[in-house]
């Protein structure tokens, strides 16, 4: 089967000024492998919406490139296959590499490029990595993913730590920031290491 007008929409949807949110019921026609997460809570402290719309603030926040849309739609579709409750709390433990199995057969289906679907799989199964704010640090992030993807894995974990609770967010971001500011600071380092 083509789908590539399927594809074509979704990249259309994505890359417009639209609040994605305005178009969930388009989404999951063209991504059925996302109703699962549609009303699926999240009972954990960080969190202030369920996956599906967790996702969608997500998407909205990033800026407009499709690896980083696309990454965005697809980063916690492994949730609701990962959840073990601990202490009354949802753990999505192992959720990062599932959502990335289910993203790159997603993103096959819609006729996407392998070299497109490796990059987005390998930024959906690290975007719960922690960076530590130092050379070394950041040197370890760039040698998991790929120096040209450190940007883009940085850009989905800012939008997604605002997409959970302030409280939560307002502790993080500070430290990913250093982080980032490392890695421009020293990006001609960072791309030595990849020649």
């Amino acid at each position: 089967m083509d789908f590539s007008r399927e594809r074509e929409r979704l990249n259309e949807m994505l890359l417009s000024n639209i609040d994605i949110r305005t178009k969930k019921k388009e989404i999951l026609q063209i991504i059925p492998e996302l109703i699962v997460c549609v009303n699926y809570n999240q009972n954990h402290p960080c969190h202030v919406y369920n996956v599906f719309d967790h996702i969608l603030e997500t998407t909205n926040k990033v800026n407009f490139d499709l690896i980083l849309k696309l990454s965005a739609l697809l980063h916690d579709v492994g949730k609701p296959y990962k959840v073990v409750v601990v202490d009354n709390v949802d753990r999505f433990w192992g959720h990062e590499e599932t959502g990335a199995g289910i993203s790159c057969l997603v993103l096959t289906r819609l006729g996407y490029s392998q070299e497109f679907v490796k990059k987005v799989y390998t930024i959906i199964k690290y975007h719960d990595h922690k960076t530590f704010a130092t050379i070394e640090g950041v040197k370890d992030t760039a040698n998991l993913v790929g120096n040209d993807l450190v940007p883009y894995l940085f850009q989905l974990q800012i939008a997604d730590l605002l997409s959970h609770s302030e409280k939560y967010y307002k502790v993080l971001i500070p430290k990913l920031n250093a982080a980032v500011k490392i890695y421009e600071d020293n990006r001609d380092i960072f791309n030595k290491g990849n020649k």
